[in-house]
């Protein structure tokens, strides 16, 4: 890439010099043609290189260090989760009921005809089902060795076990894995619509996130889908084994399809494990209307609650040890274990009991008379059924995650902390349709789409105020300069473009009338010139709307998607979109009177006002919407470009056809007043400089880095903030060389350039347009359009967005990255897999999300405090 930017430099180069030292510039270019094929050859061998180091890097490998990220995260988790304090819960297991699982029988005979089929029955085989039965480690015998086809499912009630059984499971997996084998991979299949997504895609886009992309080496835009990355090729070479995680999550009228796709992407021959709870995965086998679907080849167990003395021995272990004063607090609720009493009945599944122990047990250094006493438990009045008992510990369970830490103090009391995980849960039960997947990115579904376009616009107003007017003056002040204020672009037409990259057309007309009216008054008190408040208010709107056009339309014709999920819908004129056209258009009256009269400038503003109707009306639609909320927009972790040639044409086409339009209806005053218009070369100038902006701002897109190692939500977000500026210098110092290389070739072979027409002077007299009036539209337009790139291919600046409005109505903590950790490391309210958390338990996640004390009208909120603030007092539950 810098061979080919410094041969495409030398080259201009050359015809300049040739063009000032008065040589046959056509001589020269001549001479320099034959170089091209050599540049293209270069990029070619260039590009062939990098295919060919990255198709040398083994998959084996690949999946040994993935192997090594997959332990490294659930090792971790299981140690956040307390599975193994003060020693792992014996769960056991039990044959499920026969309509669960093929005959036994035909699956000896299914794994005896694979092709790598044995002649005789392995001994460790199960002669019959019975004989899965097992406790604790020995779910690992039972999959490698007791299932013929080592095609698993684990059912059980809620909170039996299931997921904590899985993790036990793969972390065995991974210990007695030879190298170069299949990876045993979890995957939590309440993120997955089988609707939309085949099961291998899904799993390739859960790899590639979670563990911080086994991205593609290839180019090619991140979104492009017809190119193939380590994570599909691993799992085309079933060098993964999925252990899919609660398929009852799926929702009801999905899961017949999700269990058909299942056997579609993993047929018989490879190895899985699939949970679920029972009652929903019998209704799939055996539906009340449609064509029952059964797992091939598989063969399901099922959970079988706590034993009595287990429980009773888990709860005087946490408490201490038998002899211990907390232990025997426990005795009254002991002594009920075994019967048909509530809380008895309650404790018999693994969640209960982590929720009873987190309740009434204390940490070391905490005294247990300060807790609330178990026998309470055993009180027929209160808890008159199981239901009552499991409302009570979740609802007691945030406030005793939250209670003091010794080791651990927490910057949110138990009532602050309940306040925002009772928003988040809400979040996903309603605003993300009951999904489970916490991802800091989809946090923006939070915010009103008008709002972030009204915020991201004000700002790149800004920014090109200050990057147009405000440095503009500084060049005139230190160079002498006479244009004052009027050195940099007008910064209405640089907000303008740069709005509509980053935003849509509403984006789009925020930023223009921000930079124009900053602008504006910026003339107003400083020359006393209101003629020019009223020029950069028209210039606002008419360049936003026509900036939001090209860049958002661009933005969405730039990724081409597959025809089956393109939107099917008629395109329709678009009558709202026409009128906002047609008066952002018309508006530039009051720009165009300056200079050519009344009449003339209404001639202007009609032929302007029509171009921009019939843009609007046709395409406006398309382009309203924000672009870096597309769906399932998700952040960039890397900063190898990925050039896209799609997105760069359409952005040069899209971009050239705003310089045209503006020439034409200048053209058109001109010759009604007879007076000065650009010329055709100044017009190309403009057009090739506002395409090139465009175009390299849709052209450069970042992608999945190549490390497979398990990434964190904390480290995803700080990765995608560093990419956003990475991404703001590399794609402003492209744009602004664009504007450096085209009004420069045009000022090397004319030797100046007609600048202003009624911008420039006092007395609004064209000036010629020189090195440092050149190098602000370059610095200005760089600045501004880069900053527009960023924001387009980013998350982390919707997400910031997102996070100060909720903290401002007082639902999140401002320091949401810290809250979310310490959630999920220090009070294991949320788990974490990969890049996203969930709450710890589904039921706990419904629970929060229903009405409560805190969603009642009128309830007050308790204050959530800043990053820097005092700890707040915490009081115990």
């Amino acid at each position: 890439m810098l061979y080919l930017v410094l041969a495409v430099g030398g080259m201009a180069g050359a015809v300049c010099i040739a063009f000032r030292s008065d040589l046959r510039v056509a001589e020269t270019a001549a001479a320099l043609l034959p170089s091209v094929g050599g540049l293209y050859l270069s990029w070619a061998a260039f590009r062939a290189d990098r295919r060919e180091a990255a198709d040398g890097y083994g998959l084996d490998r690949i999946a040994d260090r993935l192997a090594v990220a997959v332990r490294g995260q659930w090792e971790s988790e299981a140690g956040v989760r307390r599975l193994n304090d003060p020693y792992p819960l014996p769960v056991s297991w039990q044959t499920a009921d026969p309509q669960f699982s093929e005959s036994w029988s035909l699956l000896r005979e299914m794994a005896g005809d694979w092709p790598s089929g044995r002649s005789a029955p392995p001994p460790g085989w199960a002669r019959e089902p019975a004989g899965l039965a097992g406790t604790g480690g020995e779910i690992t015998e039972v999959f490698l060795e007791r299932v013929p086809t080592r095609r698993l499912v684990v059912l059980g009630s809620p909170g039996s076990g299931k997921t904590m059984l899985l993790i036990r499971l793969l972390l065995a997996l991974v210990a007695e894995r030879a190298e170069g084998s299949p990876v045993p991979v979890l995957f939590p299949l309440a993120s997955w619509n089988p609707a939309e997504q085949t099961l291998e895609s899904w799993m390739a886009e859960r790899l590639a996130r979670d563990y911080s992309g086994l991205g593609a080496p290839e180019s090619g835009h991140a979104d492009h889908t017809g190119h193939a990355d380590h994570a599909r090729a691993l799992l085309e070479h079933r060098l993964i084994l999925p252990v899919l995680d609660g398929f009852d999550e799926i929702p009801e009228p999905f899961r017949a399809m999700a269990l058909d796709s299942i056997n579609a992407a993993l047929p018989l021959g490879q190895p899985l494990v699939l949970s679920s709870r029972v009652t929903e995965y019998g209704d799939t086998l055996a539906p009340a209307r449609g064509v029952p679907v059964k797992l091939s080849g598989a063969t399901a167990v099922e959970l079988r609650p706590l034993d009595a003395p287990d429980i009773a021995d888990y709860l005087k272990r946490d408490a201490g040890g038998q002899d211990t004063t907390a232990a025997a607090r426990w005795d009254p609720v002991i002594r009920l274990l075994g019967t048909d009493a509530p809380v008895a009945r309650t404790l018999t599944t693994p969640l209960m009991l982590f929720l009873a122990r987190t309740v009434y047990n204390p940490r070391p250094g905490e005294e247990a008379t300060v807790l609330p006493t178990p026998a309470d438990l055993c009180d027929p009045t209160r808890f008159p059924d199981t239901e009552a008992v499991r409302a009570h510990l979740f609802d007691a369970y945030v406030p005793a995650a939250y209670r003091p830490h010794p080791r651990y103090p927490c910057r949110w009391s138990p009532q602050q902390a309940e306040h925002a995980l009772r928003y988040l849960a809400r979040h996903l039960q309603h605003t993300l349709g009951g999904a489970t997947d916490l991802a800091w990115w989809q946090l923006r579904r939070a915010l009103s789409p008008r709002i972030a376009q009204v915020v991201t616009g004000a700002v790149l107003g800004v920014v090109a105020w200050v990057a147009a007017t405000v440095v503009g003056r500084l060049t005139a002040l230190l160079a002498g300069l006479d244009s004052g204020w009027q050195t940099g672009p007008p910064a209405a037409v640089v907000a303008g473009l740069a709005g509509g990259i980053a935003g849509g057309i509403g984006c789009g007309i925020v930023a223009g009338l921000t930079g124009g009216i900053a602008e504006g008054v910026t003339h107003v008190l400083t020359a006393g010139q209101l003629e020019w408040l009223r020029t950069a208010l028209a210039d606002g709107p008419a360049y936003g709307f026509i900036g939001g056009l090209v860049g958002a339309l661009s933005s969405k014709l730039a990724v081409r998607q597959p025809a089956a999920s393109r939107p099917q819908h008629r395109r329709a004129w678009d009558w709202r979109m026409c009128a906002l056209g047609f008066t952002a258009g018309a508006a530039l009256w009051f720009s165009f009177r300056h200079s050519y009269g009344s009449t003339a400038a209404a001639v202007g503003a009609l032929a302007n006002g029509a171009v921009y109707a019939v843009a609007g009306g046709a395409v406006g639609a398309r382009a309203s919407s924000l672009s870096a909320r597309r769906p399932g927009a998700i952040p960039t972790v890397r900063t190898r470009w990925a050039w896209n040639w799609r997105g760069f044409a359409v952005g040069l086409a899209s971009g050239s056809a705003i310089g045209v339009t503006h020439w034409t209806v200048l053209g058109i005053q001109s010759l009604l007043t007879g007076t000065p218009s650009y010329t055709f070369t100044t017009m190309l100038s403009f057009s090739s400089a506002f395409g090139l902006a465009v175009g390299i701002a849709h052209g450069l897109a970042g992608k999945p880095a190549d490390l497979t190692t398990s990434v964190g939500p904390a480290a995803f977000l700080e990765q995608d903030r560093k990419i956003f500026h990475r991404l703001w210098m590399g794609v402003g110092l492209a744009v602004g060389a664009a504007f450096l290389l085209c009004y420069g070739v045009e000022y090397a072979v004319r030797g100046g350039i007609p600048y202003g027409l009624g911008r420039g002077t006092t007395s609004g007299q064209a000036i010629s347009m020189g090195p440092l009036h050149i190098l602000n539209r370059g610095l200005a337009y760089g600045l501004t359009v880069g900053l527009a790139a960023a924001l387009s291919h980013n998350a982390w600046w919707h997400y910031t967005l997102a996070r100060h409005h909720l903290a401002a109505h007082r639902h999140l903590p401002l320091d949401l990255t810290a809250f979310l950790t310490d959630a999920h490391e220090r009070r294991g309210v949320l788990r974490q897999l990969g890049t996203i958390h969930q709450f710890r338990h589904i039921d706990l996640q419904h629970h929060l999300a229903a009405p409560g004390r805190s969603q009642e009208p009128g309830a007050a909120h308790p204050p959530l405090p800043s990053p820097r603030s005092p700890l707040p007092p915490a009081r115990e539950p």
